[in-house]
């Protein structure tokens, strides 16, 4: 009776896997290697921090075979949801109005080397850092919970509430898994990590 039961346990888990192994992630998991690193925690100044990513960018780029390095604050596929209320520009919202989205921080091209399609405007350079223009990327669930339309680049947003529209949407990407391989594709409004003050951990990726 018990080996049945192990049995029965063991084949719904397999078909499970199998289900999981079947779903489109959005993203080119082949050949993608992948770390996080806190330097907070061994005392790192959010200065010191900054510095040993780019440290880290460029000679992991020099590396044979490496065509791409990038990272991101939140880790993809790893149960981890970050989260705000939004302020669009051209979207009227009240008390009761979802403005909810996801959020990420990430690197110069985050989403060529994670294999993610940029259907419209531009990637995240290394000119995009404090004190630049701030400047996002969103997916197409965003654009479709906010009525962007067609006309999705150079619209601007805030987060938290803040009726100040400060940040402009530079990109439009397909939509990618966030933290769970079985939901869907949530809402995502995506910034450049180098405008954050403080970045003090960080998943790189390496293609």
């Amino acid at each position: 009776a018990i080996s049945m039961a192990l049995l029965v346990a063991a084949g719904l888990f397999t078909k499970s896997l199998l289900k999981v192994s079947r779903v489109e992630l959005g993203i080119d998991i082949n050949n993608l290697v992948t770390f996080g690193i806190s330097p907070e925690l061994n005392g790192y100044t959010p200065e010191r921090s900054k510095q040993l990513y780019e440290r880290l960018e460029d000679e992991l780029a020099r590396y044979p075979g490496v065509t791409g390095v990038t990272s991101a604050v939140v880790p993809s596929l790893s149960s981890n949801n970050w989260g705000t209320g939004m302020s669009v520009e051209g979207f009227k919202s009240g008390p009761d109005t979802d403005t909810h989205s996801n959020v990420n921080e990430v690197g110069p091209d985050y989403f060529r080397t994670m294999g993610v399609r940029l259907l419209a405007g531009r990637e995240f350079t290394r000119a995009d850092t404090l004190g630049a223009p701030k400047v996002a990327i969103v997916n197409e669930a965003f654009a479709r919970k906010f009525n962007l339309g067609k006309e999705v680049i150079g619209k601007r947003a805030a987060t938290d509430g803040n009726q100040k529209l400060e940040t402009q949407i530079v990109g439009l990407v397909q939509d990618a898994k966030y933290s769970e391989v079985r939901d869907a594709a949530p809402p995502v409004f995506i910034t450049p990590y180098r405008q954050d003050d403080r970045v003090g951990r960080n998943t790189f990726y390496v293609r």
